[in-house]
């Protein structure tokens, strides 16, 4: 089974090596990144993954509403050939097998179902405290959480089939596909946020939505949104929604060794390099 993720981002440079990394242990083969307005090493990370890693990536420098949904669609109708289940999310989400030991493993009951995609609930987390970025990884670094129970919880990112006539629908969460999406334990998904309580025993996204205050501050908030547009502000209102700690949630334990040597292999600098020197 070939699984790919599709996944459009914006400055994220310092911790690019540890999201593809992450995601190559888990089972994903083929990466399809488009990088939107960087101004930051983006590119030359970028073009050192895609010596190791089966990775293509693409410069989006547009102002223009929407642009996700169109790097969405663009991916879909070019590369969705290439791979049995497709996977768009954003950098700052980390997909995984909650049980399995490999996505592929995961998505084999659904293999032979009449289902064109899964929607996988993420989890939100918040700062943890974290003033200033620290250096190291992102799943290290952050594992304060709101309870499970946190209602943006409901929402899910789309694992989508490949080889059928699957379109973008009108948000990033959810595709209009041949045979709908369904979550893993089978409720219908006709929206990217759910009436549903979350199910994670077979696939789950932590959503490092808010990293540091610093993180916030100084590029989160105003760096616009993918699919709604370049000039979206975050309120500080937004921040106090989503920085939750409530809960120590410690399910990537098992994948920070692994981890730490995929990226030991892959030599590249380690992450939270100063990355605000990087940005202009």
């Amino acid at each position: 089974m070939k699984i790919g993720i599709v996944s459009i981002q914006k400055n994220r440079a310092p911790w690019l090596h540890e999201w593809v990394a992450f995601h190559h242990l888990v089972g994903v083969s083929k990466f399809y990144v488009y990088a939107h307005n960087c101004s930051d090493a983006s590119g030359a990370v970028l073009g050192r993954l895609a010596q190791t890693y089966d990775l293509q990536a693409f410069a989006l420098n547009t102002q223009e509403n929407q642009v996700q949904l169109k790097a969405y669609q663009h991916a879909y109708e070019h590369f969705g050939h290439e791979c049995d289940w497709l996977a768009f999310i954003d950098g700052d989400e980390f997909l995984f097998p909650t049980a399995a030991l490999s996505l592929a493993e995961a998505l084999a009951p659904h293999q032979y179902r009449r289902v064109s995609a899964i929607g996988v609930y993420w989890v939100c987390f918040g700062s943890g405290g974290h003033l200033q970025e620290p250096p190291g990884l992102v799943t290290q670094n952050f594992r304060q959480r709101p309870p499970l129970g946190f209602p943006d919880n409901q929402h899910v990112k789309s694992l989508v089939r490949g080889r059928q006539a699957s379109r973008v629908g009108p948000n990033s969460h959810l595709f209009v596909t041949p045979w709908g999406t369904e979550d893993e334990t089978g409720r219908p998904v006709t929206f990217g946020r759910t009436e549903h309580t979350p199910s994670y025993a077979q696939l789950r996204i932590n959503h490092y939505v808010t990293q540091s205050r610093e993180f916030f501050q100084r590029f989160k908030q105003a760096s616009g949104a993918a699919d709604a547009g370049a000039g979206y502000v975050r309120p500080d209102s937004w921040w106090l929604k989503h920085d939750r700690n409530e809960e120590t949630d410690d399910s990537m334990a098992p994948w920070i060794a692994p981890l730490q040597r995929e990226m030991a292999r892959i030599d590249l600098p380690q992450p939270g390099w100063p990355w605000l020197a990087q940005a202009a």
